[in-house]
C-alpha cells in the first residue's frame, strides 16, 4: 500500500512518499522546503507569510518528488486539521488537484496523529510492544495519549481505569487511542521559542537553549547570592494525579528573573544565560518526564514514546531514560528513528493516511 503525503500545517513545505507491507512503514521519498529563514527575523511564524511561502514552493516541491511517482501511488494523503488555516488551505487544495488528476482517492489526515505514530516509520511493527504511553510535544501542542492494539483493548485493557481523565478516544487503523493529557496553556515548543527570544537567542529556540544548557549548571557564581534562588525554576505539576500540563508560568518565572536582574544592574553575561537556559530546560523536561512516566504507571505502559519536535531535545531523551529505569525499569522508551520524523514532515502524514485508510 502506497501513498502520497503533503504537510502544510505550518511552516514546512513538506511532500512524501511512504509504502506499507503491512510490517515496516518505508519512506520511499520526502522532500521539504523550510521557511525557518523565512521567518526568523520575526520571532516566530506570521501565518500570512507562510501561506504565502507553501504557494510559491509546493508545486516545485511537488514536480521533485517526480509525477510519474505519484501515478504509482494508490491513494494520497493530506493534513487537513489543526494548523494554520491559510497553511493548510494550500496543502488541502493542491492534494485535491492531484486527486482529480490522477484519480486517486483523498484522505484527510490529523496532524497530531501524524505525530503520534511517527514512531512507527521504519521500524517493523511487530516489534512494538502494547499498551504504548506518548508523549506528543511541539511548538502548538502537548499531549500524552494511551495507545493499544485494538484487540488487547477490548479484551485485556480496564476501561473503567481511564474514565476520570478521558478527554476523546477512538479506533484509528487496527488501534484504539485516549488521549488522557494535554496543555491548559502553552505548548513546551512555543516556551522554548518565547524563552530563547527573552535570552536575546534566535527563533525557533529548542537548540539554542539546549545548547547553553550544556554549558551551564555550574552555578558556581552565584551558589551565595539571591540569584541562585531566582534561577532555581519551581516546577509545577498541578494536580497529583493528572496528566494536564502548564508551561505559561515558566516564561513568567524567567521574566521575573530578568526584571530583578536589571533592577539590581546585574548584567546578562555569557555565563548567566548558561545558567538559566541549563535550569529552564532542568525544569520542563522533569515536568514532561515525570507526567508521562506517571501516565505509564497508570495505564500499564509496555513502552513510552516521545514524539513531536520537542523530543529532538536529547536531554529529554536522556532524562526519560534515567527516569523510566528507576520507576519502570521493564518500560522500553522510544522516539522516532530520525529526528527529521520527529519535526513536522509527510512521512508520518503518509503513514497516519495509511492508518485512516484502512480504518
Amino acid at each position: 500500500m502506497k501513498t502520497l503525503a503533503i504537510e502544510t500545517s505550518c511552516d514546512d513545505t513538506s511532500i512524501g512518499i511512504i509504502d506499507f507491507d503491512w510490517q515496516i512503514f518505508s519512506v520511499d521519498a520526502l522532500l521539504a522546503y523550510s521557511q525557518i529563514d523565512d521567518h526568523q527575523k520575526y520571532w516566530g511564524v506570521v501565518p500570512e507569510i507562510a501561506s504565502r511561502l507553501h504557494f510559491d514552493k509546493i508545486i516545485e516541491v511537488v514536480k521533485n518528488i517526480g509525477l510519474d511517482k505519484i501515478k504509482d501511488v494508490d491513494f494520497i494523503s493530506v493534513t487537513t486539521h489543526p494548523g494554520l488555516p491559510g497553511s493548510l488551505v494550500v496543502g488541502k487544495t493542491v492534494a485535491s488537484l492531484l486527486s482529480s488528476y490522477f484519480a486517486k482517492p483523498l484522505v484527510h489526515v490529523n496532524h497530531i496523529y501524524g505525530h503520534l505514530f511517527s514512531l512507527l516509520l521504519e521500524r517493523n511493527i511487530s516489534d512494538i510492544q502494547f499498551p504504548l504511553v506518548v508523549l506528543t510535544a511541539s511548538g502548538g501542542h502537548n499531549d500524552i495519549y494511551v495507545v493499544n492494539n485494538y484487540e488487547l483493548w477490548i479484551t485485556n485493557y480496564e476501561l473503567t481505569k481511564i474514565n476520570d481523565q478521558l478527554i476523546e478516544r477512538r479506533e484509528f487503523g487496527g488501534y484504539t487511542i485516549a488521549k488522557v493529557g494535554y496543555t491548559l496553556d502553552d505548548a513546551a515548543g512555543e516556551c522554548f521559542d518565547k524563552v530563547s527570544r527573552m535570552l536575546g537567542g534566535p527563533y525557533p529556540g529548542w537548540q539554542r537553549i539546549a545548547e547553553k544548557a550544556l554549558k551551564g549548571g555550574k552555578m558556581e557564581t552565584w551558589k551565595d547570592s539571591e540569584i541562585a534562588e531566582l534561577i532555581k525554576f519551581k516546577r509545577i505539576f498541578l494536580s497529583k494525579e493528572g496528566f494536564e500540563f502548564s508551561f505559561s508560568w515558566m516564561k513568567s518565572q524567567v521574566s521575573f528573573l530578568l526584571k530583578q536582574l536589571e533592577t539590581k544592574w546585574i548584567p546578562l553575561t555569557e555565563e548567566l544565560i548558561c545558567d538559566i537556559a541549563y535550569e529552564f530546560q532542568e525544569a520542563v523536561v522533569e515536568v514532561m518526564v515525570k507526567k508521562l512516566v506517571r501516565a505509564g504507571i497508570a495505564f500499564d505502559a509496555k513502552t513510552l514514546w516521545l514524539a513531536g519536535g520537542v523530543s529532538c531535545n536529547d536531554r529529554l531523551r536522556e532524562y526519560l531514560q534515567s527516569y523510566a529505569q528507576e520507576k519502570l525499569p521493564e518500560v522500553v522508551c522510544l522516539r522516532p528513528m530520525k529526528k527529521v520524523y520527529s519535526m513536522d514532515n509527510a512521512a508520518m502524514i503518509g503513514l497516519a493516511g495509511i492508518l485512516e485508510h484502512i480504518n
